[in-house]
């Protein structure tokens, strides 16, 4: 029981790792637009699409992680 908790943790932080890194990503590309570098904002443009695609991703495997707990649980009383 401790090990699921400790994973259902591992993926919630890695979740809002990603989204902490599209938020970043996406004030970087803002200060790159308003400081005039717009080529320069297109990396923070690609970085915050693959930080939110890894969000995604992540959010899906928790979700998923938790049903197939969820459904073991009643199983193993």
């Amino acid at each position: 029981m401790k090990s699921a908790i400790n994973m259902n943790k591992t993926f919630r932080i890695l979740e809002l790792i990603w989204l902490f890194i599209a938020c970043i990503a996406i004030l970087l590309c803002a200060f790159s637009i308003l400081s005039g570098d717009t080529r320069g904002a297109v990396y923070f443009i690609v970085l915050t699409f693959a930080a939110g695609l890894m969000y995604a991703v992540r959010r899906k495997q928790r979700i998923k992680y938790e049903a197939q707990k969820k459904k073991e649980e009643p199983q193993k009383k």
